[in-house]
């Protein structure tokens, strides 16, 4: 029965993977921040009409500066200096508890085998190798000396250079870059991998767009090494810049990746050496599918607004940078209650869709450890709920997320930050995952 199930997952996930390849491969005037306009039809605006001038306020004279001296510009700036002081390490949740949805851990949810399959020994090679690559104030730098360390939980998501710490890539030889990288590669899938260069090739693609490539590049990311490489005791390891964290724990041959942020702006590459590049498309449409395919009075259970500005939303359910999203940087002991439809009262088919969104977002896990995620997933759904913020129509923006004990999953279309859309655009894309009930930066493993 066991090598049945093993089967059948391994079937579905290989079905995902092709069809995450062929959507990877498809073809400051911060004012307007404060309160985006109601969505329009311009959702769908192609992104080449939407990028700022050159004397635009949001980017004048970024030519100018670098990631440390452009964020010292924008503490001037009161939107975006009240979004660096919210990212300051000093503000990092104390003591950790983890996301919740009424304020209380719940214990015991996460389990973990003694082997799921992690390559340690090869992965605990490459960290070594990327050490001794290193020079002496680089390792005092990336080296961190306990995976409890608060610092594994400072990283941001922007393009603001709020907390250097640990290694800059763009501040780095390129053999030290390709050494981070090679970690990178050897601890997640493939798939994983190839959607994280994704994201840091968009990332320099937008640098370029305005000008501002000593800012957003392909090696503007930190990475920060937490205790010593070893096949069987506890490590790990983030990776975090503009539109994207990765977090990751080993211990042994179990490994846990979360929080993942990944996103984009704008979410396609047109010209150049990486021309149909285009991330989300599988997150985009599988819960659109979900949402269409739920009968109305379904649709209308997980409806929290048919509006996504800022003014239809209570307090507390719209920021001006997050957007809708309620679990970004900072966000590690929010509570979010449940809301929204039970998945309980879904079909069989829509079940499998949650499923698939599920693989979807946790698509960095090598394929062994994904099914034991996956198989603890699907013993909550249950107690799962799906939320839906905006319209359902095939060219509408909208938000959804799908939470339950053991995994919080959003997405969201968002006003522009760079590009000048006052209202969320389909060009740009926020894409959260977290771990609730203190799973996120492999805390429950260091417990099991």
């Amino acid at each position: 029965m066991e090598e049945k199930k093993d089967s059948e997952l391994n079937s579905a996930h290989s079905k995902i993977l092709e069809q995450h390849k062929k959507a990877t491969l498809a073809s400051s005037d911060f004012a307007g921040l404060n309160r985006p306009e109601t969505p329009r039809p311009e959702s769908e605006v192609p992104f080449r009409d939407i990028i700022p001038p050159s004397d635009h306020p949001r980017i004048f004279g970024i030519e100018n500066h670098d990631a440390t001296s452009w964020t010292d510009t924008r503490r001037e700036i009161d939107t975006p200096a009240w979004m660096i002081n919210r990212l300051d390490a000093k503000n990092i949740e104390k003591p950790f508890r983890g996301i919740t949805a009424n304020g209380t851990v719940r214990s015991g949810l996460y389990t973990y085998k003694d082997d799921e399959g992690v390559q340690i020994e090869r992965i605990t090679a490459t960290a070594d190798k990327m050490l001794e690559s290193l020079s002496k104030n680089e390792k005092t730098a990336v080296h961190f000396k306990s995976v409890d360390d608060d610092e594994f939980r400072v990283w941001e998501n922007t393009a603001l250079y709020v907390n250097p710490s640990g290694l800059r890539l763009d501040e780095c030889s390129q053999e030290v870059q390709t050494a981070i990288h090679d970690i990178i590669k050897a601890s997640i899938s493939a798939e994983g991998f190839e959607k994280v260069l994704g994201c840091c090739k968009i990332n320099e693609f937008l640098g370029n767009l305005v000008n501002g490539s000593k800012i957003m590049n392909k090696a503007s990311y930190n990475f920060k090494l937490f205790g010593n490489p070893s096949p069987v005791e506890p490590w790990g390891f983030t990776f975090f810049g503009h539109h994207l964290c990765l977090a990751v724990l080993f211990r042994g041959r179990r490994m846990v990746i979360g929080p993942t942020f990944v996103g984009a702006e704008p979410n396609r590459i047109d010209e150049g050496p990486h021309k149909g590049l285009r991330l989300f498309e599988r997150e985009e449409k599988l819960g659109l599918e979900l949402m269409q395919s739920l009968p109305s009075n379904l649709q209308e259970a997980a409806t929290f607004s048919h509006d996504l500005d800022g003014q239809a939303l209570a307090n507390g359910r719209w920021d001006r940078f997050d957007g809708r999203q309620l679990c970004g940087a900072r966000q590690d002991n929010r509570v979010v209650p449940s809301e929204g439809c039970p998945v309980l009262l879904f079909n069989e088919k829509q079940k499998e869709l949650v499923c698939d969104i599920f693989r979807t977002f946790n698509i960095y896990y090598p394929l062994e450890v994904l099914n034991h995620r996956l198989a603890t997933f699907k013993k909550y759904l249950h107690e799962t709920f799906f939320v839906w913020i905006g319209e359902t129509g095939d060219y509408d923006p909208y938000y959804y997320r799908i939470q339950s004990p053991v995994s919080i999953m959003e997405f969201d279309f968002h006003c522009g930050l760079f590009l000048t859309n006052k209202s969320p655009a389909k060009c740009h894309i926020h894409t959260i995952n977290r771990l609730p009930n203190a799973g996120d930066y492999g805390k429950t493993l260091l417990q099991a």
